[in-house]
């Protein structure tokens, strides 16, 4: 292939970063629809323009000017390795916890984790690696513990034992949901982008997560002088740096107040995920 171009797998790859990645018979998706099926791989990335939004599947109702938040905690809690494994593997036997996976009844769906990611603990002092997921075998039963194989997006640094341990998430866009419908209490979930159309659970829809957008603020965002860095809180509104007591998840900053003032924020520039 002559210097310079690229090869049909990265131009595959481009194209997905910017256009999605679709779903075998899936159907196009734009930001003003919802789908009762998956279209696209979830935490697909699509950009419109200066804006950038991903594709996650509502454990919740979801309204536009609020943002959706990671419905679930880690769904593979910290528990020993089910097998061991060799320097090089590109895939690891997990331990699944009997309140573990997505329902927190020890079960999990096959691939359900694809686009989550694992942290691995080794016992013999090694500093802990991070690997993505591809893909996941189901857990269908659970008497207390099961075992259930991962496979990863980069072969492991060294060889593993049964000693060491390991925990996963899924994809943070597996799961989203309002503020009343998270799995741990609401300031312990994160907003992971804006709905750009209303969803119930079992919805699959896009989230603006970059660029010029629009949230519900709060009365002070961006009226002070120099106030313009914006904070989610609680509910998904915005807030400004005055009132995230205590320090709330930085969303971005304010773009553009209303000429009048009054109103400090009808536009921010979101920075959640590029």
């Amino acid at each position: 292939m002559p210097r310079g171009f690229y090869s049909r797998q990265q131009i595959a790859q481009i194209a997905e970063n910017v256009l999605g990645a679709p779903l075998r018979g899936g159907s196009q998706q734009g930001i003003d629809a919802v789908s009762a099926i998956p279209n696209y791989q979830v935490g697909s990335r699509l950009m419109i323009g200066a804006r950038v939004f991903h594709y996650a599947k509502a454990g919740g109702s979801l309204i536009p000017d609020m943002g959706a938040k990671v419905k679930n905690p880690q769904d593979v809690s910290q528990e020993v390795l089910g097998a061991a494994a060799t320097k090089g593997d590109t895939s690891l036997v997990l331990t699944l916890d009997n309140t573990d996976g997505p329902s927190y009844n020890g079960l999990l769906p096959a691939d359900y984790l694809k686009g989550g990611y694992v942290v691995v603990f080794p016992a013999a002092g090694n500093k802990a690696f991070v690997r993505g997921i591809l893909s996941n075998t189901a857990v269908t039963v659970n008497p207390g513990t099961a075992t259930f194989t991962v496979t990863l997006d980069a072969p492991i640094p060294l060889n593993l034992t049964m000693a060491d341990k390991a925990e996963a998430m899924a994809s943070p866009y597996a799961c989203v949901a309002p503020n009343t419908a998270t799995k741990l209490q609401d300031n312990l979930c994160t907003s992971i982008g804006v709905p750009t159309v209303p969803a119930v659970s079992g919805d699959y829809l896009w989230l603006q997560t970059w660029g010029p957008c629009w949230v519900a603020p709060h009365a002070g965002l961006g009226t002070g002088a120099s106030n313009r860095a914006a904070y989610f809180v609680g509910d998904g509104a915005l807030t400004d740096e005055a009132d995230a007591t205590p320090v709330e998840q930085i969303a971005g900053f304010v773009l553009a107040n209303d000429k009048g003032g009054g109103q400090g924020a009808p536009f921010v520039m979101l920075m959640i995920d590029p």
